[in-house]
């Protein structure tokens, strides 16, 4: 079956017979792992205590005086066949989002669950509620809020071992519709969103390991750690959708990162429960 369209293709986008060999299919011959690849790199990949105290503590942080503490939410009982058959897609995100409940999803989807520590090295790591590719966990975590009841509007990188809300430096200034509007389009179901979570990955931290293919087990790590979101914010009862239409760029810039190493790969907009729920 060929689809008509009403507007002019890409060559990416045009019909097979015509297409020109894509971005995507040269990315994913390159990113196969071949049994003697993965021999060669089990063989040759070695951790030493250094590079070990790094990788526990990869992730970003801004510590200072204006950081925002997580509260302990109430979180609200459900089984998980209940919550799985619940998970809807939706848009109605514009009413007010308490941060107790904002920090029940932050924290039970993305917070730490264990904490080991390695018998050779001594060193602990923190162990999260989402399979990540050799324990390495490229996320970084992000939120803009705009209607967040007990902090101001603003954009916040989430520090999820410390529980806290820390602002971000390069978007002090920033006006957060702008950020909501610039970075997703003018879709008004996000303008008026509640907030916005949005996942980095920052890809050395598995490729450094996994050479091309870490690109795609960073994409996994943020489709497991969004359908965490999206799984606690059905459990409690909050309207959430996940939107993988956004400006790159335009995010990279509000956030401070540099587009490349940092990116936005997944996004999850927010908005508060019903009127009779109430805020916990």
């Amino acid at each position: 079956m060929r689809i008509a369209w009403s507007i002019p293709l890409d060559a990416g986008l045009a019909p097979e017979e015509d297409r020109v060999d894509a971005a995507w299919q040269e990315f994913h011959e390159a990113s196969k792992l071949p049994a003697a690849i993965a021999r060669a790199q089990a063989s040759r990949y070695t951790t030493t205590p250094q590079e070990a105290f790094a990788v526990s503590r990869a992730f970003r942080q801004f510590p200072g005086p204006d950081a925002i503490p997580l509260p302990a939410g109430r979180r609200r009982p459900a089984r998980l066949s209940d919550v799985l058959a619940g998970r809807r897609s939706r848009q109605d995100l514009d009413r007010p989002l308490s941060l107790g409940d904002l920090s029940v999803v932050l924290t039970d989807a993305l917070g730490p669950t264990r904490i080991l520590t390695d018998e050779q090295t001594d060193i602990p790591t923190v162990r999260r509620a989402w399979p990540s590719a050799g324990g390495l966990y490229p996320l970084d975590c992000y939120l803009i809020a705009r209607d967040v009841v007990g902090i101001g509007p603003g954009c916040f990188h989430v520090n999820t071992i410390a529980q806290r809300l820390e602002p971000v430096p390069a978007a002090r200034d920033r006006d957060v519709t702008a950020v909501l509007r610039d970075g997703w389009f003018w879709q008004s179901f996000v303008t008026e969103a509640a907030a916005v979570i949005v996942l980095v990955a920052v890809f050395e931290r598995t490729i450094a390991k996994y050479g091309e293919r870490g690109y795609r087990f960073a994409l996994l790590d943020a489709g497991h750690a969004a359908q965490n979101l999206l799984l606690v914010a059905t459990q409690q009862q909050l309207p959430a959708t996940a939107i993988g239409g956004f400006d790159d760029d335009a995010l990279a810039g509000a956030l401070g990162l540099d587009g490349l190493h940092e990116a936005v790969v997944e996004t999850v907009a927010l908005g508060g429960a019903d009127a009779d729920e109430g805020h916990r």
